[in-house]
């Protein structure tokens, strides 16, 4: 390939060596004293303040812990019957900017 200059360059890996997402699906969860981590199927963690959640920032430990994973991957809960929260995270909603005046 060439630069604007009309100087030559290697392209060391082309395209189709690299790999992009193609789904959002959660695996798994954990915490530490400031995020919620959720690790997708494509091997992303998305990384989370807990102040963005009050639910979970004022949460238990414990009861942070006992989640559930829904709608196909989609979905992380907390069921008001097993524990002191009751929350659904899309986890959807943080890998995008929506502007907070339309929610």
């Amino acid at each position: 390939m060439l630069d604007k200059l009309g100087t030559k360059y290697l392209i060391q890996y082309p395209l189709r060596d690299y790999t992009f997402p193609t789904e959002t699906r959660v695996e798994s969860v954990s915490f530490d004293e400031r995020y919620i981590h959720i690790h997708l199927m494509d091997e992303r963690i998305i990384s989370v303040p807990l102040k963005w959640i009050p639910t979970l920032l004022n949460a238990k430990p414990e009861d942070r812990e006992r989640y559930a994973i829904g709608w196909d991957g989609q979905l992380i809960y907390w069921d008001p019957d097993e524990c002191a929260i009751n929350e659904d995270l899309l986890v959807e909603k943080y890998l995008k900017f929506e502007n907070s005046e339309q929610l």
